[in-house]
């Protein structure tokens, strides 16, 4: 039973580290690893205006580098962004670093009228 609160209270901590709620939405992005040639095409599973999460088969290295476009409607938003967590075969959190403001407003009018 001990046990059990511990894992919830650990949950709650990580929780609380997040600076923006997230939303479940699938929204097209494409990114590059730095050194790689080509773009992965995919969709988030998640995400808020600091990052998003990336359910894939093949994950990439906490660490990792990447330049990251997001696509709302018509609208491209760009941004270097760094993969935070890693989740073998599963997917990658990735945490946006470089996010112009203006793609970011968008982001978060984007995000705040999904969540409503």
């Amino acid at each position: 039973m001990e046990a059990a609160a511990h894992a919830v209270h650990q949950e709650a901590a990580v929780k609380e580290r997040r600076k923006y709620p997230r939303i479940k939405a699938e929204i097209p992005i494409e990114f590059t690893p730095e050194n790689a040639s080509s773009a992965i095409h995919t969709h988030t599973a998640d995400i808020s205006c600091g990052g998003c999460y990336v359910e894939m088969n093949f994950t990439l290295p906490v660490g990792t580098n990447l330049n990251m476009v997001l696509w709302l409607g018509d609208h491209r938003l760009a941004s270097r962004a760094v993969v935070v967590t890693h989740h073998p075969y599963f997917g990658n959190g990735i945490q946006f670093v470089g996010m112009p403001v203006e793609d970011f407003n968008r982001l978060n009018r984007f995000l705040n009228t999904a969540v409503r």
